[in-house]
């Protein structure tokens, strides 16, 4: 096995898939057992709702700072796509017309 990785053989991948899907239950399992027993108050409820915002926000925000397909560098069709996007969002309140906008502005930007 000189030179391939673990995750490179069938064997290795197999293992890799299991180790994942092991992981992925145990960071869900505390949930499970808890949301049979324990109601949060109010307050904690609507703290979590917040949380996949959050998450979205953390996984966007690099993207359109810092695109690997620009290198680091500004590009602003990403950066005008961003504040379409927003914009329809805020005016529209419905995510798929934030979408539409932003890949329309995108699309225009590399169609000039």
């Amino acid at each position: 096995m000189t030179g391939t990785h673990l995750y490179e053989t069938g064997a290795g991948f197999a293992v890799l898939v299991a180790l994942c899907a092991i992981a992925t239950y145990l960071t869900r399992w505390p949930a499970i057992l808890l949301g049979r027993t324990w109601r949060p108050s109010p307050r904690i409820a609507r703290t979590f709702s917040y949380i996949p915002i959050g998450v979205f926000a953390a996984m966007v925000a690099p993207a359109v700072v810092w695109h690997p397909a620009t290198a680091g560098h500004l590009d602003w069709a990403f950066l005008s796509a961003t504040l379409v996007a927003l914009v329809v969002a805020l005016l529209t309140k419905k995510p798929l017309w934030a979408m539409v906008g932003g890949v329309l502005t995108i699309a225009v930007w590399h169609a000039l």
